[in-house]
């Protein structure tokens, strides 16, 4: 059984209580996902209520709950109080201070999920490794992977996302990171502020007085990394590690061949050796990717012929992975890169999609959401750069790109409102040998697209 660093003891002493002595496996805000020996948080969302399911809770291996409203028919103990939100946040500042784990956290405009799960990959065999799930990244997510993580846990794999002001700094004063990473800086949740820098500076904020860092890992080829590099030399953090592809850096790219859609890489070390290793994927954009998981596993001491685990990593649903199917009796590889889009990883991506091979493509481009002011600049530039792609046909999906359905008369363009309206004609769009290409923001569920075309494989 897992057990983390808070107990009954804690609890106790934190909320004036007297508890029976416990030992608690984890904790969540939804009472489905519980399991035994778990901390009930009952938080009142716009949608739903916690409070409401405190037997639900119970019932589903909760032996505490922490309620803005008790519920005196369930007999667990439950302690009131006015924010279950709040009181989340400082248990797990609590936690957090109690743990002796040494934490890597992870931000960065795209990618921020991929690397993670793959450090966790590349580390999944060494003892007491705790990453946390999926992209539980932001002031919530953050708090409860902290008071899931094991007591035991020596090193702790973190996210951390943002796309207002101070976010990071928030979510860097709950967690204390000893190493950090920053990926990328580029035009995401680009609505919530006036321009690049103004991004750069918001990443930046992992880089902080108050709770200084030991290592930063920055990407030598991203926007702002002068900016970010000055700052944390002017923080005087210990150790500050390069990464690049193009550029002279800690650990630099050396040479990458692509083959039956994996990638053959070899980096140069920062001591001058180098090694190779390969990746699942033909988007070019994972190899810098790889380069901050090998800059992580050097900071942290492990051994870096670790990286070559990476071959027999599966990438996650909806970031890149590849799908072979049969659908209508035609033969498809689907690239989906559904989970999300931004300008970045979508050119990125489609650009590793179009060089990898001369087949026949289905190229399907859902709007890239939270662009602000720049969304029609973007928008246009995707359709602009797909129209030069004559050999090829496209399917936009969304009201942004709906928007220029008049604009962009092509007999290898065309545009839907939403997925629904797709699904009804896709047939007529797969060819023999078909390779697709799926992206697009998370709020036009994309996913349901992929669902469709595995519903209708015979594999």
């Amino acid at each position: 059984m897992t057990i983390i660093n808070i107990n009954s003891e804690d609890i106790n002493a934190i909320y004036k209580q007297n508890i029976k002595k416990l030992f608690f496996t984890g904790c969540s805000l939804d009472s489905r996902d519980l399991k035994k020996g778990n901390i009930f948080f009952a938080y009142k969302g716009k949608n739903n209520n916690g409070n409401n399911f405190i037997s639900h809770a119970k019932k589903n291996g909760a032996i505490l709950a922490i309620v803005e409203k008790k519920d005196l028919k369930v007999k667990i103990p439950q302690i009131l109080v006015n924010n279950s939100h709040l009181a989340l946040i400082r248990l797990a500042t609590f936690s957090r201070l109690k743990s002796n784990a040494k934490i890597i956290a992870i931000t960065g405009s795209v990618g921020k999920t991929s690397t993670k799960d793959s450090l966790a990959h590349v580390l999944s065999k060494e003892k007491n490794i705790f990453s946390a799930r999926k992209s539980f990244n932001n002031i919530f997510g953050v708090p409860l992977e902290i008071l899931n993580m094991p007591k035991n846990t020596k090193l702790g794999i973190f996210e951390l996302g943002m796309n207002h002001k101070n976010e990071l700094t928030r979510l860097v004063k709950i967690l204390k990171p000893n190493i950090g990473v920053i990926l990328n800086v580029s035009y995401v949740h680009g609505g919530n502020f006036d321009n690049l820098k103004d991004i750069a500076i918001a990443k930046a904020e992992i880089i902080n007085d108050e709770f200084p860092i030991e290592t930063i890992i920055l990407n030598k080829d991203s926007s702002y990394f002068k900016f970010i590099n000055d700052k944390a030399k002017k923080n005087k953090i210990k150790n500050i590690l390069t990464y690049s592809k193009n550029m002279k850096a800690s650990l630099t790219l050396k040479n990458n061949n692509l083959t039956n859609n994996k990638q053959s890489i070899e980096i140069k070390l920062h001591e001058g050796k180098t090694i190779k290793y390969k990746i699942n994927s033909i988007n070019d954009f994972l190899i810098g990717n790889s380069l901050a998981v090998m800059a992580c596993i050097q900071a942290v001491g492990f051994n870096s012929k670790l990286i070559k685990n990476l071959r027999t990593l599966e990438l996650t649903p909806g970031r890149g992975n590849i799908i072979k199917s049969i659908i209508f009796n035609k033969n498809i590889e689907l690239h989906d890169h559904s989970y999300n889009s931004s300008p970045i990883s979508l050119f990125a991506s489609l650009d590793a999609f179009l060089k990898s091979s001369k087949k026949k493509n289905l190229i399907i481009v859902g709007d890239m959401n939270e662009l602000g002011k720049k969304s029609d600049y973007y928008h246009v530039k995707v359709l602009n750069f797909l129209k030069k792609n004559k050999d090829d046909s496209h399917l936009m999906i969304g009201k942004i790109f709906y928007k220029y359905k008049k604009k962009f008369t092509s007999k290898k363009i065309s545009f839907y409102k939403d997925v629904n309206q797709l699904n009804e004609e896709l047939i007529q769009h797969l060819k023999n040998n078909n390779r697709i290409f799926i992206k697009g923001s998370n709020s036009l569920n994309l996913q349901r697209l992929v669902n469709y075309l595995n519903i209708k494989s015979t594999k």
